[in-house]
């Protein structure tokens, strides 16, 4: 059972990885949805900058939420934007559940917002 649910978080995880955040970048080029593409890319920028002054933090968790934060903007349906946070939340549970101590988690979740609100204003100039 315990490697079970060990496989789930590592699963949960993997949704703030590299490959999986530019999939979903990738996706967007193809369907011409630069708003959303131009969001990505922004915050993906900000969080790279952000792991420099922000030190030991969880990447996998700031991915994570901008990914959830930005494809809900981009369906603008409720049981999506419900579902996205359900497995956030499950997300951040998995990262505590492998041991991964809070304050490396909290700090994913500061670079995430901060890069969520720089991806959002900065697209405005765009």
């Amino acid at each position: 059972m315990k490697s079970w649910l060990k496989e789930i978080a590592r699963d949960l995880l993997a949704l703030g990885s590299i490959p999986f955040y530019f999939l979903v970048v990738i996706r967007a080029v193809i369907g011409k949805y630069n708003v959303f593409v131009y969001e990505m890319v922004i915050a993906a920028a900000a969080m790279f900058i952000l792991y420099f002054i922000i030190k030991n933090s969880n990447l996998h968790v700031a991915r994570a939420f901008v990914a959830v934060i930005f494809t809900s903007f981009f369906y603008k349906e409720t049981i999506y934007t419900v579902f996205a946070s359900i497995i956030f939340v499950l997300l951040l549970i998995s990262a505590y559940y492998i041991k991964r101590k809070i304050g490396f988690v909290v700090r994913g979740i500061v670079i995430g917002i901060i890069s969520s609100l720089v991806g959002y204003y900065g697209t405005l100039f765009v």
